[in-house]
């Protein structure tokens, strides 16, 4: 287990505290509480051709399907998903959530919330609770948002939502993300979610299509940079050693000096030359920007940490990003040793949990413990936390704490551009 769905530290997260809090699965042969309509079966995924209006909603679902398919970026692709099924329904509100290997958000792209909004509500959520239950495959339709069994409610400057539709997003039978609706006037049709469960599977394979030519190209650039060191070793640097050894041997029959001192200068730029080569061959074979595996040094780091100390620490990293430069890299690992060490040290609680999740747009770092909690407001004498706030800021990022007695969340977010 990554981390306890009953832990209230993540009770701030974007879009709906309806997304937080136990998860709960009902079975197909067990009936869902009144306020939530059942799934809709198999066969209004395809519409009632009797009607104008069913006729124009499948106009505009072929017309959505040719817009995502034609989608080659995967973060526009997504972005255009969301915005199609926001139109296709009428919802006020949209979002999708890309979920993680551990089976939480690692990215939340929003339409209908202002961004003053959301910079207020605070960091992205992790998929607890409502989205939760979506993201074990549940389809869930409500009038009522709120009295929904796995709701906890909103976090602070949360618009109130009501009527909600989400469903599952899959690229080749493997979870991608969830759809999430909200806000529709007189709520969320069984037509409604049958157009949104046709939109997912479109969207699934487009999904896997563009995930598939990523992988094509990088291969190919891989291959190209390959064959590139591989061509500058075999032809270029033994010919300039060929050129050398030969103006060397010339140098050494000279017999006036100061010509044989030129020549030997050329012999050690011809040296420089192919050293600066090797060096470019190098290059080449390593990745295209300079990235460090964070989740090696993260893993590395905290196992350090815990050494001493008799509580459990808990590590999971997923990031969709190919990797991290050094003045992010460096903050992130700094703030995770702070965190993680005051946990260790003042906490008293039997485990402490580590969550590092890259999306297309940010990075969210958590460090979270089930321990004695302390004041926030008061005095923070060695436990460096305005230090931590300091550097967090240093790299444009946002640090927040949040402690009770039931535990501490230190959470950071970074922007990554």
């Amino acid at each position: 287990m990554i981390v306890d769905k009953q832990n209230s530290q993540f009770q701030s997260s974007r879009f709906a505290h309806a997304n937080q809090g136990r998860g709960r699965k009902y079975p197909p042969n067990r009936p869902t509480p009144e306020d939530v309509r059942p799934q809709a079966s198999r066969a209004s995924i395809v519409p009632d051709m009797d009607s104008m209006e069913s006729r124009d909603r499948f106009t505009e679902l072929l017309d959505a399907a040719a817009q995502v398919s034609e989608q080659g970026e995967l973060h526009g692709l997504l972005e255009s998903l969301i915005e199609i099924a926001m139109g296709l329904t009428g919802a006020r509100y949209g979002a999708l959530g890309v979920v993680g290997s551990h089976g939480f958000l690692v990215d939340f792209i929003h339409r209908g919330i202002d961004a003053e909004s959301a910079r207020k509500i605070g960091h992205l959520p992790l998929g607890m609770g409502v989205l939760g239950a979506i993201t074990r495959g549940e389809i869930v339709r409500t009038d009522r948002l709120s009295e929904h069994p796995d709701s906890t409610g909103f976090p602070e400057h949360h618009p109130a939502m009501d009527s909600f539709l989400g469903v599952p997003l899959r690229a080749r039978n493997e979870l991608f993300g969830n759809i999430y609706l909200a806000d529709k006037p007189g709520g969320f049709s069984e037509e409604d979610q049958g157009t949104i469960e046709t939109l997912s599977i479109i969207a699934g394979s487009a999904v896997a299509n563009v995930r598939i030519h990523r992988r094509l190209r990088d291969a190919a650039i891989a291959e190209d940079r390959a064959r590139i060191a591989r061509d500058v070793h075999d032809d270029i640097i033994q010919d300039l050693f060929a050129v050398g050894l030969s103006l060397q041997g010339l140098a050494e029959s000279m017999e006036v000096a100061p010509e044989r001192e030129i020549v030997r200068t050329q012999v050690a730029r011809v040296d420089d030359c192919i050293t600066s080569l090797r060096q470019f061959i190098f290059n080449l074979r390593q990745p295209s920007s300079h990235t460090r595996d964070l989740e090696i040094e993260v893993s590395e780091l905290v196992e350090e940490l815990a050494e001493p100390y008799s509580a459990e620490v808990e590590v999971a990293v997923d990031a969709m990003v190919d990797g991290f430069g050094n003045d992010l890299a460096d903050a992130v690992l700094h703030i995770i040793k702070e965190a993680t060490s005051n946990a260790l040290r003042h906490s008293e609680s039997p485990v402490v949990r580590v969550l590092v999740t890259g999306g297309f747009n940010n990075l969210s770092v958590s460090v979270i413990d089930h321990g004695r909690g302390f004041d926030v407001d008061g005095d923070h004498a060695g436990m460096g936390l305005n230090n931590l706030k300091q550097r967090a800021a240093d790299v444009g990022g946002d640090l927040a704490v949040q402690s009770s007695g039931s535990g501490t969340t230190v959470t950071l977010v970074l922007p990554i551009t």
